[in-house]
């Protein structure tokens, strides 16, 4: 039954075409182009262009001002929401194929709820904007989410196994807890000026932004991206249950630890520099698998190329639709995604996704 149940998996491992990923790629690439260009000034592309190549080649008498726009303001700019968003929808589908369910996202165990509760700690204690050459409120941010998902995980764990129902339920419970000391800390600093930090930070978006921004978040989120990459074969045996994973030989408890440890880095790197940003990484995954089909070998990266670009999307939506105000990207992404997450529940109840 097991020999049966891996040559399956290995027959469905055919090479996927290869204008496929590069279509993927190349809509990654025309996002990051149009965060770069549009915004209050609008840059054409042959100008964008010569811009860029301003940095490589100086003396091409380029416009000073556009310089500073597009390397000092769009590029980090752009560059954080993709990795952001890369993140986000890279856990998320480790997550769906950990819990086998489609619904799961990567604040599923309360990364988010820890990071917003380290958030307001640090702004309730007035964090310094700049703590041992780090940015202060993400990196308690980051400090938050670590933890809580390490303190879910020793609840969890059951000797040295690891029932994911039981971490499921875990995590749900601690985010309560967590979530409600926040909002108790909030009502505490009513009439303060300093939650007008947090708030930004809790809004989602590029107010902790810029190169330091980009710099920061940027090894925790590939570590954490590389390592759901390789998981993508383990997570595909996965699907067969626990069980027949074992009888295949896969060490479930150490995917399980390493799904889990990889996809809390990717989400606290990103959301500590970006705030909580929902639905990319439900939304990003399930787009994968209506493209390439259900291996997460494939949709893991699939995934990883479409939260880029949905998010760099949404960013340039923000900023764009009602100028000069910014749309909050909580706000834009949920408006988006609501609708989409109904049509999942529904399809869920059908058997469409399983």
């Amino acid at each position: 039954m097991a020999g049966e149940a891996l040559r399956l998996l290995r027959r469905r491992a055919r090479p996927m075409r290869i204008g496929l990923w590069a279509g993927l790629a190349l809509a990654l690439g025309m996002s990051l182009g149009m965060g770069m260009a549009l915004g209050p000034v609008s840059i054409p592309l042959p100008e964008l262009g010569r811009v860029l190549m301003a940095r490589i080649r100086p003396g091409e008498g380029v416009d000073p001002t556009l310089m500073t726009i597009v390397w000092e303001v769009r590029i980090p700019r752009v560059l954080l929401m993709a990795l952001a968003g890369a993140a986000l929808a890279g856990a998320g589908a480790a997550y769906q194929g950990l819990f086998r369910n489609p619904l799961a996202d990567p604040y599923l165990i309360g990364v988010a709820a820890g990071a917003n509760l380290g958030a307001l700690i640090a702004v309730a204690l007035n964090f310094p904007g700049v703590f041992a050459g780090l940015l202060g409120l993400p990196l308690a941010a980051f400090i938050g989410g670590i933890l809580t998902v390490g303190l879910v995980y020793r609840l969890a764990r059951v000797g040295k196994t690891l029932p994911l129902t039981t971490l499921l339920l875990s995590g749900v419970a601690v985010g309560a807890m967590l979530n409600a000391l926040s909002l108790g800390l909030l009502m505490l600093m009513v009439g303060r000026i300093a939650p007008y930090r947090a708030w930004i930070w809790m809004l989602g978006g590029y107010a902790l932004g810029g190169w330091p921004a980009v710099g920061g978040a940027l090894p925790y989120v590939t570590l954490g991206l590389g390592m759901l990459v390789a998981l993508g074969y383990p997570l595909d045996v996965l699907q067969f249950g626990e069980e027949q994973a074992l009888q295949l030989g896969l060490p479930v408890e150490r995917v399980k630890r390493l799904a889990i440890a990889a996809a809390t880095l990717a989400t606290a790197g990103a959301v500590a520099f970006t705030g909580i940003i929902g639905f990319v990484g439900l939304i990003a995954p399930h787009l994968a698998r209506l493209l390439i089909g259900p291996r997460y070998s494939r949709v893991i990266p699939a995934s990883i190329l479409l939260g880029a670009t949905l998010l760099a999307l949404a960013d340039l939506l923000s900023r764009t639709l009602m100028p000069p105000q910014e749309i909050p990207l909580t706000l834009l992404t949920a408006l988006l995604g609501g609708p989409f997450f109904l049509y999942l529940l529904s399809s869920t109840r059908r058997g469409a996704f399983f």
